[in-house]
C-alpha cells in the first residue's frame, strides 16, 4: 500500500503556497500584521496542542519560528534571508488556513499538511535556526544582566564605613548567647 502522507517539500512547491509567498511579501511590509497573524497561530496553535505528539512538536516549531519571525520583524534581529523570513510567514499564513491541502476541520488528519511543511521548512532553515537560538540565548541573557544592573538593590553598603570602623578588616563579631 501506498503512503499518501503529505510531504512538506511537495507542498511548498504547489502554486497555492506559491501564491501564500507573495501574500507573505506584502504582510512584511506591515509589520503590525505580521504580529497579529503570529497571534492568530499561537491561538489556533494552542487550541489544537491536545491533539497529540505530532502536534506537539509542531506547537514547539512554530513557537522558535513566531520568535524568529517577531524579532527579526522588531528590528532586535539582524541577518536573516529575506527569502527565510518569506517563507517563514508563509508557512504561518498555510498554518491558519482553514481549506488546504488537507482540510483543518478533519480531525488530527487535518493538521498533518500542516505540520509537514512546517517540519520540512524548519528543517530546511536549520542552520538559520541554530544562529536565532544562539543569538536569542545571548540576547535575553543580555536583557536580564541590563534589568538586573537597573533593579534597585536594597542592600547595606555600610559595610566598611564609619559604622563598622572599630573593627580590624576581615573580622567578623559573633554574638554568643549563653543563656539556655
Amino acid at each position: 500500500m501506498e503512503n499518501h502522507a503529505p510531504d512538506g517539500k511537495n507542498i511548498s512547491q504547489s502554486s497555492l503556497f506559491k501564491t501564500l509567498l507573495t501574500k507573505a511579501e506584502r504582510y512584511l511590509k506591515h509589520p503590525a500584521e505580521v504580529t497579529k497573524l503570529l497571534n492568530d497561530a499561537f491561538k489556533k496553535a494552542t487550541a489544537k496542542q491536545s491533539v497529540g505528539s505530532l502536534a506537539a512538536e509542531a506547537w514547539e516549531n512554530l513557537q522558535i519560528l513566531s520568535r524568529m519571525i517577531k524579532s527579526a520583524t522588531s528590528g532586535d534581529y539582524k541577518g536573516i534571508p529575506t527569502t527565510v523570513l518569506i517563507g517563514g510567514v508563509a508557512v504561518v499564513i498555510y498554518f491558519l488556513m482553514p481549506i488546504d491541502l488537507i482540510p483543518d476541520f478533519i480531525p488530527v488528519v487535518g493538521l498533518l499538511d500542516d505540520a509537514s511543511l512546517l517540519a520540512w521548512f524548519m528543517t530546511s532553515i536549520k542552520t538559520e535556526l541554530d544562529r536565532f537560538k544562539d543569538w536569542e540565548a545571548s540576547f535575553n541573557y543580555k536583557q536580564r544582566q541590563e534589568a538586573h544592573n537597573n533593579a534597585t538593590h536594597n542592600a547595606d553598603t555600610s559595610f566598611g564605613t564609619p559604622k563598622y570602623a572599630d573593627r580590624p578588616d576581615n573580622s567578623v563579631q559573633i554574638e554568643r548567647h549563653t543563656d539556655l
